[in-house]
């Protein structure tokens, strides 16, 4: 196979790259332990020329090696001095070897006669991303090793005279500050986000923005920010690669990302934050101490540099994360002088609500009628097409004509070329695209249908093929669509049961790429939109619903052939994963990508398929629940760090529309046995039967299954519950009054606010609280909500603030929200987040933009005295509040006008008040000890009302589900009622223990044979820093006092008595399967 005019292209540019990097490392002493890698790189490239099988890998391996050389050149070059780092000359050497590796396999091939090439081009094909990853590897050490390199210089500049023994001393204690000296050398940029893949402008072409934002950068005097907003496919992208590049050359660069939605892991707010920071350590060393007392905040990160920031697609970014980049970004221009953000997206309406004033003034990228537009297409189409004028596969004319049919949209030219050179008759594929009835280049979803349908009808010839060709096609993209992980073409390969992956990517290698790492990804997002809209993609539409279904298959099939016990052959249950000699290379070795993807995401690809489950999907899940599966598949998320994935996972099922009552018995038994055992089962793989097994609920599935396949465990004799535990009724947490409570959409999580200024999030299924208290308010918080998607919280506090909170992280976003002239009694969302709406001290109800935090329109005014509580309608178009002028009132949320009269009822001030799911009713709580329920329709009360708490009930929202109730007293405890408009439910009292000392001493809780064993507050028993068994909480008081007998036996001081007759540990803990 000879080489394709785009291949000899690609080539040549990278042989020029790395001539270039060998050129100046023989110039500069600093370089030079760069000369011998970069000239291995040149002969690698040279010698790809020849290759004849797997072309299209070899030629993409060595353009990436060009660009790995490329950034090891850019980061020595920083430094003054020529590097003799031990640690840093070891990993070059590693490198190298890794290149003479390829090298060797190259030239092997190259030796082979073609029925050998023939034969071997699969297993070929498979070794060259055996090369790649290893030397990825190697590149990410080094760079690791270099960015530590750099900071030492930096310290050493600062320092001037000090001595070098001073400045390393300075590092470590930087370093140390954060309590971890690993963690620095972790601050490696995520490569997807940081442009590697996209090309820079072609010299010449996009002048005139260019040197508009050229000059912007200069200008001192002129905004901070600059957004450049254009259509899908217009060239925002390669601008933004153009820029980052120039600047850093410049060491103006503080960092860059790029957002893509066709990869997972650079699309949400983590990654943006990590991947800034470690380059921010990169480019600014100087910043070095600020990013590790800050790494997460972005403002006093970059207080005192001169720097450019640059975020591509911002459109990308997961939506519900969307305005945390934007806040904290925006927010750090009040502390960083020089610091300057251009930022580029799709016009959406979200992000100009944020940036409409930085909006470029240049003129549209992709506007037919500019002159410049139509001259730097032409520019760019004639640049493409030069190899193929040169061969006499196509005219000069051909390519004037292609340059003015793609209508000035780069994406349009930019695939309209890729086709043309992947095919084997230039020509006539041209005249293909060019036939007036099809349109192919008048717009992209035509050029995107014109692609797929030829993909669907040709084989490696060219020819036609069987009718099974469109759905083989169609399942590759479903796969490569619905993947939540990009995938390598073997992983597609095994998901689906096929071999023909390879092939469909080779013929939409112009809409699909393979990466450096062998995953494929859809090359721009514009072909995602198109297969997702069935007006414009027809029979290939693309149901995304039947993608996740069709991967969940692939993901059970994979799980049933690949899961088994000890799969990672681990031969001792002394010791946790982390400590394991070698464990991430066994996690590697034993466990497939294809094993790993499917027991990371099968659980999410069922959710996301939003139907039911079919007979046979139904029958798939209820045999992977069977026998040791379940166990098997906790030690592969045990071994990948992944049970909290599973946990949040399995919450989500709780959707799933399943009519077989087992499955869904058997799906909540997982999930609790996973909430009762997410320690054992994170930390060590052998506990997951030695440590869970014995303490099961005896009417767990899981348990009855396991029981009789892994009889060699310890035996609970006494101390064991018959069904798993119910959350606690009242749930204590705070110290001072709680004011309110809330619960998020999926109602898995339940927010309280209290007198002492803190907010606390608690389990919704456990009643425990998660992580530590927020804070940040100065004074009582009294309301606060959860945004509608679960990722915000907002509260309001005697402070006469609001504040917006992030629910992972608990840190505060942005300022805080000032207007009101009194305490803020009450805050909640708009069912579609962009709005707040807050009741306070002051009698009057504000409505707030969720995204800018700004007030709008004037306040809402009616009631007569304070307004205790407010919510949004379901549908956002009304506003219920209620006050202590004992009245609950309706508004109009566009207009601020008041609906109807005051419901009346309550004999004293009504504290809450919320709708219910279907907007047909509205609950309250009052002052009075009584919770009503209301018609929206009549205003009319809803049977009598509910009489429960002894104190003041200032909090009663619903679950989503509209099944519960939540009210709070101010007695400092949590409780749920059942929704029931016909009667009041009483409220549950909790059961009293009843202590009575048992006349006999118990066995202590060590195992035979273990002599000073302790039990450590996580719960794990230990002798000599040995692990042997973890006891859930409300064992571990009975196990080291068994002589106490508890009524009832479910007391979580409950004696226990542990049997250790068949107890298999240690070197022997396999022994424990039958």
């Amino acid at each position: 196979m000879t080489s394709t005019p785009r291949q000899l292209k690609i080539i040549d540019s990278a042989l020029l790259s790395a001539k270039i990097v060998k050129d100046a490392s023989e110039a500069a002493p600093v370089l030079g332990p760069l000369k011998a890698t970069a000239g291995l790189v040149i002969t690698i490239l040279e010698t790809i020329r020849d290759v004849k099988t797997n072309k299209e890998d070899w030629v993409t391996l060595g353009e990436h090696l060009s660009v790995q050389i490329k950034d090891i050149h850019d980061d020595l070059s920083r430094c003054s001095t020529p590097h003799s780092s031990t640690e840093l000359l070891l990993v070059v050497n590693t490198y190298e070897q890794k290149l003479g590796n390829i090298l060797a396999k190259i030239r092997l091939i190259r030796g082979r006669g073609r029925f050998e090439r023939y034969l071997n081009s699969r297993a070929d094909k498979e070794e060259i991303a055996t090369l790649r990853r290893d030397v990825d590897t190697c590149w990410k050490d080094f760079m690791r090793k270099i960015t530590v390199q750099v900071h030492e210089v930096a310290h050493r500049i600062e320092g001037g005279v000090k001595s070098v023994e001073k400045d390393v001393k300075n590092v470590e204690k930087s370093v140390n500050a954060i309590g971890d000296t690993s963690y620095i050398t972790r601050l490696v940029p995520l490569p997807s986000a940081t442009g590697v893949d996209h090309s820079t402008c072609l010299t010449g072409t996009r002048t005139g923005v260019l040197d508009y934002i050229r000059r912007w950068v200069d200008d001192q005097n002129t905004t901070r920010v600059c957004w450049l907003a254009d259509v899908a496919g217009a060239g925002k992208s390669t601008i933004a690669k153009q820029l980052s590049g120039e600047w850093k050359t410049e060491g103006r660069l503080g960092g860059c990302f790029f957002f893509d939605k066709n990869r997972p892991d650079a699309t949400n707010k983590q990654a943006f934050c990590d991947t800034i920071a470690a380059q921010l350590a990169n480019n600014q060393p100087q910043l070095l101490p600020s990013i590790i007392d800050g790494i997460k905040a972005i403002g006093p990160v970059l207080s005192d540099t001169a720097a450019v920031l640059v975020i591509d697609a911002l459109d990308e970014c997961d939506k519900r994360d969307r305005d945390i980049p934007l806040r904290n970004l925006l927010h750090s221009l009040t502390h960083a002088a020089q610091l300057k953000i251009f930022i580029t997206s799709r016009p959406e309406r979200d992000i100009a609500e944020f940036l409409d004033s930085c909006r470029s003034p240049t003129e549209s990228l992709h506007d037919m009628r500019l002159k410049s537009n139509q001259d730097d297409i032409a520019m760019f189409v004639k640049h493409e097409m030069e190899y193929l004028v040169r061969s006499g596969d196509l005219t000069t004319e051909d390519v004037t004509r292609l340059a003015n049919r793609v209508n000035c949209l780069f994406i349009l030219a930019s695939t309209a070329c890729k086709v043309i050179q992947e095919s084997l008759s230039p020509r006539s594929r041209l005249q293909d695209l060019m036939d007036s009835k099809r349109n192919a280049l008048g717009d992209i979803n035509k050029l995107y249908l014109a692609i797929i349908t030829k993909a669907c009808q040709a084989d490696q010839d060219g020819q036609s093929i069987d009718s099974e060709a469109p759905k083989e096609v169609i399942e590759v993209i479903e796969v490569i669509l619905a993947a939540a992980t990009p995938l390598s073409i073997s992983t597609i390969d095994i998901l689906l049961g096929s071999k023909g992956t390879g092939r469909v990517v080779k013929f939409l290698s112009s809409v699909l790429n393979v990466r450096h790492d062998g995953a494929v990804v859809i090359l721009h997002p514009t072909f995602r939109e198109f297969l997702e809209d069935r007006r414009v993609a027809g029979i290939f539409h693309i149901d995304i619903a039947d993608a996740h279904e069709l991967m969940t298959k692939g993901c059970l099939a994979t799980m049933k052939r690949e899961l088994r016990f000890n799969i990672c052959r681990l031969e001792s249950s002394f010791t946790r994963n982390k400590d394991v000699p070698d464990f991430e290379e066994k996690v590697s070795k034993y466990i497939s990508d294809q094993l790993q993807y499917g027991c990371t995401h099968w659980l999410g690809h069922v959710t996301k398929s939003r139907r039911r489950l079919n007979g046979d999907d139904e029958m798939a899940v209820l045999q992977f629940m069977e026998g040791g599966s379940p166990l098997y598949w906790m030690e592969v998320l045990s071994a990948l760090g992944k049970v909290r994935k599973a946990l949040r996972d399995l919450q989500e099922a709780r959707s799933w529309h399943s009519k077989e009552r087992k499955l869904k018995d058997k799906i909540d038994d997982l999930k609790q046995f996973l909430i009762a055992f997410s320690t054992p089962v994170s930390e060590s793989i052998p506990h997951i039967y030695l440590s869970t097994i014995p303490f099961a609920a005896r009417k767990s599935y899981i348990r009855q299954e396991a029981t009789g396949l892994f009889p060699k465990t310890m035996s609970v004799m006494t101390g064991y519950s018959e069904n798993w535990p119910k959350p606690p009724e009242a749930w204590q947490g705070h110290t001072d009054n709680i004011y309110t409570v809330a619960v998020s959409l999926d109602g898995h999580r339940i927010v309280s606010s209290s007198d002492g200024k803190t907010i606390r999030l608690w389990g919704a299924d456990t009643g425990q609280p998660l992580g530590e208290p927020l804070r940040g308010h100065n004074s009582s918080v009294l309301s606060v909500s959860f945004s509608p998607d679960g990722r915000r919280i907002v509260s309001g506090s005697s402070d006469e603030t609001i504040r917006l909170w992030d629910a992972e992280t608990g840190q505060p976003l942005g300022e805080p929200l000032r207007g009101h002239t009194g305490s803020v009694l009450s805050v909640s969302f708009s069912p579609d987040s962009r709005r707040i709406v807050s009741g306070s001290l002051d009698k009057t109800i504000r409505l707030w933009n969720a995204e800018t935090g700004q007030p709008l329109g004037e306040p809402l005014r009616g009631h007569t005295s304070y307004v205790l509580s407010v919510s949004f309608s379901p549908d956002s178009r009304r506003i219920v509040s209620g006050s202590s002028d004992e009245t609950i009132r309706l508004w109009d949320a566009e207009t601020g006008q008041p609906l109807g009269e005051p419901l009346r009822g309550h004999t004293r001030g009504v504290q809450s008040v919320s709708f219910s799911p279907d907007g047909c009713r509205i609950v309250s709580s009052s002052s009075d000890k009584t919770i009503r329920l209301w018609d929206t329709q009549t205003g009319g009360s809803v049977g009598e009302p509910i009489q429960d708490h002894s104190h003041d009930v200032p909090s009663v929202p619903s679950s989503p589900d509209g099944r519960r109730i939540v009210s709070v007293s101010e007695a400092a405890a949590i409780a749920c009622h059942l929704n029931n408009a016909s009667s009041k439910v009483p409220l549950p009292r909790p059961n009293e223990p009843l202590h009575v000392l048992h006349s006999n001493s118990g066995p202590h809780f060590a195992p035979p044979g273990f002599d000073d064993c302790s039990l450590s507050q996580d719960g794990w028993v230990s002798s000599s820093n040995r692990l042997l068994y973890w006891v859930p909480p409300n064992n571990r008081h009975g196990l080291q006092y068994p002589h106490i007998l508890t009524i009832p036996t479910n007391d979580p001081l409950r004696s226990t008595w542990i049997n250790f007759s068949n107890f298999c540990c240690g070197t022997d803990w396999t022994k424990c399967r039958k």
